[in-house]
């Protein structure tokens, strides 16, 4: 998918990526943003055995507003992907990016994430965040979000949190009458919650 987005212009793009065993998924993204544009992406992916999709945005004379929400779910022996770059060639360029992962039974989830912020970037504000959840000991996640910063007048930050099911959310569920798979239900649709409901 190429997309150009001209002056002061608006994509609202949704992505939905679900496939079966034995089909494998390999996308790429690839958009230019002019200045005062904005561009939101949502996608979703869960099912295929192997899937990669890559997004390249690149806000091309700065003063631009990118968001970006993913979600993926892996199941059985399913590796997914998502590698992100995005780049600021201009000042004054706002990012909000968080991606999720739900991984369960010998899955694998992997997120590569990379904001390059150039000299000529000045007075960025940008953020990424990977927030991830284990549902078995034999599934597996990657995460890497990363910043290539090399102007001076910018407010980034990253981060990544990988975590299991809270026997204490748990606990306080069950405690009020609701069982244990019907608990496991709710704090992993809250969790997806946010990603699903901008979809």
């Amino acid at each position: 998918i190429d997309i150009v987005i001209e002056k002061s212009a608006k994509v609202v793009h949704g992505l939905i990526a679900k496939g079966r065993k034995p089909a494998k998924l390999l996308a790429a993204i690839n958009v230019n943003q002019n200045e005062n544009s904005q561009y939101s992406l949502n996608s979703f992916q869960e099912g295929w055995n192997l899937s990669r999709i890559e997004q390249h945005i690149k806000q091309t004379k700065g003063n631009a507003k990118t968001t970006v929400k993913g979600l993926q779910i892996s199941d059985e022996d399913n590796q997914l992907a998502t590698y992100s770059f995005i780049r600021f060639d201009g000042p004054g360029g706002h990012l909000d990016q968080l991606q999720k992962s739900i991984s369960d039974n010998k899955s694998h989830s992997i997120f590569k994430g990379l904001i390059e912020v150039p000299q000529i970037a000045q007075q960025t504000q940008a953020s990424q965040l990977s927030k991830n959840l284990l549902l078995s000991s034999k599934s597996k996640i990657d995460t890497s979000p990363q910043l290539k910063i090399i102007a001076d007048d910018v407010k980034c930050n990253h981060g990544a949190t990988i975590s299991q099911l809270e026997k204490e959310e748990l606990f306080y569920l069950q405690s009020r009458g609701i069982n244990k798979k019907q608990a496991n239900e709710l704090i992993v649709n809250g969790f997806c919650k946010d990603i699903i409901d901008t979809i």
